[in-house]
């Protein structure tokens, strides 16, 4: 079954929680908590679900000023810190100790620093073409989301991140249906502090069984480079896919998942 929560992580800030499981009654199953990255919702995980809450209880969440959870005032400061208190709440919210995170491009970064930083609450971690360091061309995302609108811009940078295999369904769905629909306050908040975002001090400190998942051909991120990073952790595998989305876990869900599958059984 699935779940639709509210969840109240500071005065005037809410999250939208789902929290789906579809594993055996008689079971007591583990906990695997999905971030989702900049831009996007807890819908951007839909492809993933089938797969994995069979198995697991999948606790999907609005990170914080997007989609359906309190939008962000423009003047807010975004910090990791802040992040990861949100995630503390979620677990607390759950009754977890702790949980299997996957995390996808800014939502890697923030599973992969909480992992690095409170390591007794995550049992493993899957991320998925992980932001190490911010974004630098945000000013100019900026500039265009305040002249034209968040769905133009969603429009314009859609085809990139979903890879030349997208068909033109898929990308104006998730223009027009997840991207498009971030509050713009939000955004003048959040991409101010993205260029500033560097993960690469945490990344040695990241002991729990780790899946890193990178594409052969986005141009935003190299493989070479992120060889190098993953090398830096002790306990990370790197799983290669053929395509060339920026945004692996939306362009490919059934071949993430079905990876993230495998990966996350051999772990429990």
């Amino acid at each position: 079954m699935s779940t639709t929560h509210r969840l109240a992580v500071e005065p005037g800030i809410e999250l939208h929680v789902v929290i789906d499981d579809f594993t055996d009654p008689w079971r007591v199953p583990e906990t695997v908590v999905m971030v989702h990255g900049m831009g996007q919702s807890l819908d951007a995980w839909r492809g993933w679900v089938p797969h994995l809450a069979r198995h697991f209880r999948v606790l999907r969440f609005d990170v914080r000023g997007f989609g359906k959870s309190t939008p962000i005032a423009a003047n807010a400061r975004w910090s990791l810190e802040r992040l990861h208190a949100d995630i503390e709440a979620l677990l607390a919210f759950a009754g977890c100790d702790s949980a299997h995170f996957i995390g996808a491009q800014s939502g890697g970064s923030i599973a992969m620093t909480f992992a690095a930083r409170q390591p007794v609450r995550v049992k493993s971690l899957v991320a998925v073409a992980p932001m190490i360091t911010g974004t630098p061309d945000t000013t100019r995302w900026l500039r265009q989301i305040e002249r034209a609108g968040v769905l133009a811009w969603a429009r314009g940078t859609m085809a990139g991140r979903l890879g030349n295999n997208a068909t033109p369904a898929q990308v104006n769905y998730w223009a027009e249906q997840i991207q498009g629909r971030t509050p713009l306050s939000t955004l003048q908040s959040y991409l101010p502090w993205v260029p500033g975002v560097d993960i690469r001090p945490d990344l040695p400190k990241v002991k729990c069984p780790t899946l890193v998942m990178a594409t052969t051909g986005s141009g935003l991120r190299p493989i070479e480079g992120v060889k190098a990073w993953q090398e830096k952790m002790s306990s990370a595998r790197l799983l290669v896919i053929d395509g060339d989305a920026w945004h692996p876990a939306g362009a490919y869900p059934d071949v993430c998942a079905r990876a993230a599958l495998k990966f996350l059984m051999e772990k429990t």
